[in-house]
């Protein structure tokens, strides 16, 4: 990492010209993502770095190669070529500048494949053993942060000035991307927990079943009672009109009737 030259002041007194005073931008202790170079087109030079080693032969990948892919300059491709090893995602080799991707890299590369969406969360073994894991996943699994929060916790973990703040917002997509983090709205939280705001819903109560209550009959309405043993435990009780007529009687009896034989079937006593 490089510190940034960034301005440069001038003051004349007595007419004498004093050498320009040159101030530098501390740079961060850990390496970001570059912002000179779109999150997509990011992702879209790892996979490139998976297909080359993929159709190469299992050799190093160099950027020229990777960036041919994408019909991308060496000189762009290269901008992301601090991270990607920070990250673990690819390994520099020693003896030239080109890059071996790392199991989690292939492994994305398949799945983009498939479903693009959610194949970011290959990333995220690879994520859990890097510095901004432990920097900001402890707090959140302990309560969800704002967006804000999230991004102060990464610079003061990783020392950037408010110049890198560009920076820091595209390693927060990489965590979201990878399944590390989860955004809802303004709201980051850890994956796999739950929102320390929502209230848990306490069961309700469920009553205990009460006996079945003998309800009267109305005005329009006459109470029999059929006794079923000689100690009249058992009885059936019917609430027939005023007005019933014969054949709505007969219809009545008959039904008990059929009541009784299927009762007698099932091995009740009958009642004499």
């Amino acid at each position: 990492m490089s510190n940034d030259i960034e301005t440069a002041a001038v003051s004349e007194g007595n007419g004498e010209v004093q050498e320009p005073v040159r101030s530098k931008r501390s740079a961060p202790t850990q390496t970001l993502p570059s912002d000179r170079l779109g999150f997509d087109k990011q992702l879209a030079a790892l996979r490139a770095f998976g297909v080359a080693y993929e159709t190469n032969g299992g050799r190093p990948v160099k950027n020229s190669e990777a960036g041919s892919i994408l019909n991308m300059s060496e000189n762009t491709i290269v901008v992301t070529n601090a991270f990607f090893n920070e990250a673990k995602l690819v390994t520099r080799q020693k003896e030239e500048q080109a890059f071996v991707p790392t199991a989690e890299t292939m492994a994305y590369c398949k799945a983009h494949e498939w479903d693009p969406f959610t194949a970011g969360e290959k990333l995220k073994g690879a994520f859990e053993k890097c510095w901004f894991a432990d920097a900001v996943l402890p707090r959140l699994k302990f309560r969800p942060h704002e967006e804000n929060e999230v991004l102060t916790l990464l610079a003061d973990a990783c020392g950037a000035s408010k110049d890198y703040v560009a920076r820091v917002k595209m390693l927060l997509e990489y965590m979201v991307f990878a399944g590390l983090v989860i955004r809802e709205g303004s709201m980051i939280k850890a994956a796999g927990t739950k929102a320390a705001d929502k209230t848990p819903v306490a069961p309700v109560p469920v009553a205990a079943p009460t006996a079945r209550q003998h309800s009267l009959p109305d005005e329009n309405h006459a109470e029999f009672t059929f006794f079923l043993d000689a100690k009249r435990g058992r009885k059936v009780v019917v609430h027939a009109p005023h007005d019933m007529s014969q054949k709505e009687f007969d219809r009545v009896r008959k039904w008990m009737e059929i009541q009784l034989v299927v009762e007698d079937a099932e091995g009740a006593a009958p009642t004499k």
